[in-house]
């Protein structure tokens, strides 16, 4: 194995180890704490800002570790996380309106696509589509990238989820683009893995210094992996390694199925109920696993173990024909979903049976 990878992942490792005490002990005095409302599972004030070290851990490595004379568009990915960080800190802290945090994501990810480059240019088929012209390469980056940050933000709601998945990508990815000689994207993926580790260790099993991602580490996080996400697509344009997969399009759509679905799942139950696609809520697969009776733990373990299944299903059906492909993926998808909902829905009635009754025997 590259030397190179080694170094990123155990550097971040070490800066995010010893960063992120320091950084609960500077939350909690400075009242940068996440506290208990109606919407949240958790008591205690959380220090929120658990992407101060995601963020600082990623960069110190890939400044150590990345050859920016090899591919200097990996410098341009760090100023978007840079703009992204900031971003998402200002909100962690100041909490600003949904319309100038998009703004500034629109403005970190063109960095990301005009002078990184990273941009999808094919759709290897995908409803009969190859190339596409520069326009719609462009606007199609953006479109994809901006899902993918607020899936990730939108997942970010129980103890490890959000983390758990970008562990689990970024591993997937680093290994992938180490198999292909990719380097440096092989570099920017343990680098991410090494600095979400000790986040995930003290979010989900810490007793004291517990820490949340807060918004600053969720479009870090989200930003990276949508770079991952359109590189993985455009090294696998041409067939010139015996790792190249087909159907890439429906492999990455498995690869990042939770935060996908579940984002389009929700985004569908609150315009069918009438409200803004924005509103926050309790309709999420993991609001559903805790509704169920599991823990944290058990419903990030659950969900996490349910994305490397499709992860394996999309490998395994990736020469199958794309709407069939779809098809499977989707309809599997909302089968599982719905039989919890219909669980959930038996137990109410369940309970308001049980409920009434009690009324009636008293």
């Amino acid at each position: 194995m590259d030397s190179r990878l080694i170094v990123s992942f155990i550097a971040a490792l070490i800066v995010g180890f010893f960063s992120i005490p320091g950084v609960v002990k500077v939350a909690v005095k400075k009242d940068l704490v996440a506290k208990p409302n109606h919407r949240t599972s958790h008591t205690g004030r959380i220090p929120n800002v658990g992407g101060i070290s995601i963020f600082i851990s990623f960069v110190l490595s890939m400044l150590i570790a990345a050859d920016f004379s090899d591919n200097n568009s990996i410098q341009f990915l760090i100023f978007t996380t840079l703009a992204l960080f900031f971003v998402g800190l200002y909100d962690d802290i100041m909490i600003i309106s949904a319309r100038r945090k998009l703004i500034g994501e629109l403005f970190g990810i063109s960095v990301m696509i005009f002078l990184g480059n990273f941009r999808l240019t094919n759709l290897h088929g995908f409803f009969g589509i190859y190339e596409i012209t520069y326009f719609s390469s462009v606007l199609l980056t953006f479109f994809v990238t901006v899902v993918i940050i607020n899936a990730i933000n939108l997942i970010d709601g129980i103890d490890g989820l959000a983390a758990g998945v970008g562990m689990i990508v970024a591993l997937f990815f680093g290994i992938y683009f180490h198999l292909i000689n990719e380097g440096q994207l092989s570099v920017v993926s343990f680098s991410l893995l090494g600095a979400l580790v000790p986040f995930f260790v003290y979010n989900v099993f810490a007793k004291r210094g517990k820490i949340f991602m807060g918004d600053a580490g969720a479009l870090v996080l989200g930003v990276v992996l949508a770079a991952l996400t359109i590189s993985f697509n455009e090294v696998n344009i041409l067939e010139t390694s015996p790792y190249h997969i087909v159907n890439v399009p429906m492999v990455s759509i498995c690869i990042l199925v939770l935060p996908m679905f579940d984002t389009i799942r929700v985004f569908t139950i609150r315009i069918f109920n009438k409200k803004s696609p924005f509103s926050p809520d309790k309709n999420h697969l993991h609001h559903m696993f805790l509704t169920l009776g599991c823990n944290h733990k058990q419903a990030t373990g659950i969900l996490l173990f349910i994305n490397v299944v499709y992860i394996g299903l999309g490998l395994l059906l990736q020469n199958t024909m794309r709407l069939f492909f779809f098809a499977i993926i989707l309809f599997s998808c909302i089968l599982w979903s719905e039989m919890l909902r219909l669980i959930i829905k038996s137990r109410e009635r369940i309970k308001e049976s049980q409920c009434s009754e009690e009324v009636v025997m008293d």
